[in-house]
């Protein structure tokens, strides 16, 4: 009997996966959904070899020609664009329309942290750096203090408070 309760036991627990967390962080800052690029292609759709190549214009800070890349896409709802429209925009210096498709973003899908990242980052460039620290504070609570959104973050809003 005990052997089968000891079984029972162990299948509830590895039935229900349980949330992956940063060393020394506890469940209570973390929602328990981290919308990935992986989620976000589930949810929204593969956007093809036009959206990696727009990617890749990104990498090579081609940002005016990955917008047009972005745009001819024709997914004006799609979280994953809308971001990285904002990212083009914000590295153009363009920080009102970059703040318009984070919001959109941010709309559509309120657990993408990697939006809320680059829209922190937008905020410190803007010298919003309480602004930037709420996008922090969402982060933690979307994917804790481990994630690289919220490390990467956290170091850009700490080293633009040493330069003050």
């Amino acid at each position: 009997m005990k052997k089968h309760l000891l079984t029972l036991c162990l299948l509830a627990l590895t039935a229900a996966p349980l949330p992956a967390l940063a060393v020394g962080e506890s469940s209570s800052t973390w929602s328990g959904y981290h919308a990935t690029e992986a989620d976000l292609t589930a949810k929204y759709g593969d956007l093809g070899n036009n959206y990696a190549a727009a990617k890749t214009l990104l990498k090579a800070e081609r940002y005016e020609d990955a917008i047009k890349v972005l745009k001819e896409l024709g997914k004006d709802k799609d979280p994953r664009v809308l971001n990285y429209l904002g990212f083009s925009h914000r590295k153009l210096g363009k920080f009102d329309a970059a703040l318009a498709y984070y919001g959109k973003a941010i709309e559509i899908e309120p657990d993408y942290a990697a939006v809320r990242q680059y829209l922190g980052e937008a905020y410190v460039q803007l010298g919003k750096t309480d602004d930037a620290k709420a996008q922090l504070a969402k982060i933690k609570d979307i994917c804790g203090t481990g994630c690289d959104e919220y490390k990467t973050l956290e170091k850009l809003i700490s080293a633009n408070g040493k330069k003050g």
